[in-house]
């Protein structure tokens, strides 16, 4: 057997977690992580979770994918890169597959999801995932947010004084849900506003 040969074999499944994941999502490709980093940023999300084949009855339709709860109801996550064009037929029986389930259809294409400054200011959070933030720090941040409410990483490293570099920090427990950034309007930087939970 060759290497190669041997290397296709072991390959392990992409997964994306999150603190709102219930379970690792599988990826099937990039569009639908970039989709996911996003949503677990959203303080609207209350969590992500996903369908499996054997949780679904009824209709001829099967919703087997990512559940996105938010504050305003349940979504069908549905990430493509350009939005198919359905017949009056399919779009019935998605309707009543959807109705039957409790959800609404979130559809994503590759437009939406690459659109700035979202996209790269979540692909800048989400490179933190794995940042170490030591307790000591992570108190900190928290009462200086607890006191001062919101502001940005500028005030914060000002108020907080962490030991190691704020945005990295503050971009992990973002990535933890416990704290929210606003990475809609601007680029991330030091004038980036963030929230407590």
């Amino acid at each position: 057997m060759r290497i190669s040969q041997l290397r296709r074999q072991t390959v392990v499944p992409s997964f994306f977690a999150s603190s709102k994941c219930k379970v690792a999502i599988p990826l099937r490709n990039v569009l639908l992580r970039d989709a996911l980093q996003q949503a677990s940023l959203e303080s609207s999300v209350r969590a992500i979770s996903y369908r499996k084949a054997t949780d679904l009855q009824g209709p001829p339709v099967a919703l087997i994918g990512v559940v996105i709860e938010r504050v305003d109801g349940n979504f069908f996550l549905a990430v493509c890169e350009t939005r198919p064009k359905r017949s009056d037929e399919e779009l019935a029986r998605l309707a009543e597959a959807l109705e039957s389930s409790g959800l609404r259809l979130l559809e994503r294409d590759a437009h939406d999801i690459r659109r700035e400054p979202l996209f790269s200011n979540a692909r800048a959070v989400w490179s933190y995932e794995r940042y170490h933030v030591p307790l000591k720090d992570r108190l900190r941040i928290a009462a200086a947010l607890a006191d001062g409410g919101p502001q940005s990483f500028l005030e914060l490293e000002d108020r907080a004084r962490p030991s190691g570099d704020i945005i990295a920090a503050v971009c992990a427990l973002a990535c933890e849900d416990l704290v929210e950034l606003n990475i809609h309007d601007s680029y991330l930087g030091p004038r980036t506003i963030v929230r407590g939970p």
